[in-house]
């Protein structure tokens, strides 16, 4: 759907919050009719919006909705919207109506924002004009002046859900259990992740080693859509780590911006995607170099103690605290896991602390008990709040020289979100002088 298709229709916007205030003004400045509704809250402080069953009743009477991405597909207005006919869309699925064929969209579970911010620096390095928008935190509204040749958008499931175009070119970065709440189940949630591939991309990139993740996105892939693979054909990652091109340019796995093989395979897919705007290997390797990782994604952090202190407070998937683990081989790790329980499966994540019993762990918040309530066996400290958890792995009590924060569970046991907990940590790690 794009603007154009919403003039002279009665539109309605669900939600009020930073997105849906942006596109209620943006509606307007194009001449559209547009109210707004939150039926989820009895009152609020703009006026205009209808709430409760007035918000209801405005919804239902709408020719077209535009949802806000906080809006679960699994609440029951929602279904009574789509089984009633009222066309439900977003303002991702609108304004990539009108510029999908500038667009580069990176989706998957874990590495969206490292993927979208690299592939945003290389061409930027390469002389192109980009702009980096979506969930990363900047609005597509948010043109550049002049407007970018390419926009990168980093695109999350709640975006892709309701996408009826896809961008041009579109990355997966991997698929594992996530928002399962939001979405339904895991196949509702691998389905409306997977939308963005099945609107006429033109390329879809995918990592060659994850074999899961490339069937799954040709069983919803487009026809005459373009696969490539991040696999001996193209840039990947060798048996060392590694990342090779086919002309024999490599970026060795020390000298790469982040540790960890499941970081090279995210920079394959970026290293993958540039080249397709004719970047040479010499050149896009040379720009690698210069790229400063994200905060919160294995990002060392100043202590007290002489022990390494990591903020990974964005693994919050069981799978993505394995893949941050295995990045630091040979290291004695202390390693804080939990917080808000999600009702995920932590098999994979139980299974590889068994596996490694040198690893010091902590656990924490409602996710951490029922880790400890479920695996009686594993050896682990529980503790009542994440302040005691990180106030020990200061303390002379741990072995361990490293001291993880990859919690695979959401802060708001305890924090406001994931920022708020990365600080506790990097206060505990300053204040720490393993006493």
């Amino acid at each position: 759907m794009r603007f154009s298709d919403l003039a002279g229709r009665r539109v309605v916007v669900w939600g009020y919050g930073r997105e849906g205030a942006s596109v209620t003004a943006h509606l307007r400045d194009l001449g559209v009719d547009v109210t707004v509704a939150d039926p989820d809250r009895t009152d609020g402080p703009h006026a205009e919006v209808a709430h409760g069953e007035e918000g209801r009743t405005r919804l239902l009477d709408a020719d077209v909705v535009v949802k806000s991405p906080g809006v679960p597909v699994v609440h029951p207005l929602h279904l009574e919207l789509v089984a009633s006919g009222i066309e439900v869309t977003s303002l991702t699925d609108l304004w990539l109506g009108d510029n999908a064929e500038r667009v580069v969209a990176i989706t998957g579970t874990k590495g969206k924002s490292t993927t979208a911010s690299l592939l945003h620096h290389l061409l930027t390095a390469g002389g192109l004009r980009s702009s980096l928008r979506g969930n990363i935190g900047t609005s597509v509204l948010a043109e550049t002046d002049p407007p970018a040749e390419v926009v990168v958008m980093e695109l999350s499931s709640y975006q892709a859900q309701s996408l009826t175009r896809s961008p041009r070119i579109v990355a997966v970065t991997s698929l594992f259990p996530e928002h399962l709440t939001w979405h339904g189940s895991l196949e509702a949630y691998f389905h409306d992740k997977l939308n963005a591939v099945a609107h006429g991309p033109e390329t879809v990139v995918v990592p060659g080693d994850a074999p899961e993740v490339v069937r799954r996105v040709r069983d919803r892939l487009s026809p005459g859509a373009q696969l490539l693979l991040t696999d001996s054909g193209g840039v990947h990652v060798d048996e060392t780590g590694d990342v090779v091109w086919p002309d024999g340019t490599r970026v060795a796995a020390a000298d790469l911006p982040l540790p960890g093989r499941h970081h090279a395979g995210n920079i394959a897919l970026a290293l993958r995607i540039a080249g397709l705007f004719d970047l040479s290997p010499t050149d896009l390797a040379a720009a690698l170099r210069t790229f400063a990782p994200l905060p919160h994604r294995m990002e060392p952090v100043p202590s007290g103690d002489g022990r390494r202190w990591i903020d990974d407070s964005l693994a919050t998937a069981p799978e993505a605290v394995v893949a941050s683990l295995t990045s630091l081989p040979g290291e004695r790790v202390s390693v804080v896991v939990g917080g808000d329980d999600r009702g995920l499966d932590f098999t994979p994540l139980v299974s590889h602390l068994r596996a490694h019993p040198d690893l010091v762990v902590l656990l924490v918040g409602p996710a951490g008990a029922r880790i400890a309530a479920e695996s009686p066996d594993l050896s682990a400290r529980v503790f009542d709040f994440f302040g005691a958890a990180v106030a020990w792995a200061g303390s002379a009590a741990n072995p361990a020289r490293v001291v993880l924060l990859s919690p695979g569970a959401p802060s708001y046991d305890e924090f406001a979100d994931y920022t708020e907990r990365s600080a506790a940590f990097r206060a505990a790690a300053l204040a720490a002088d393993g006493r």
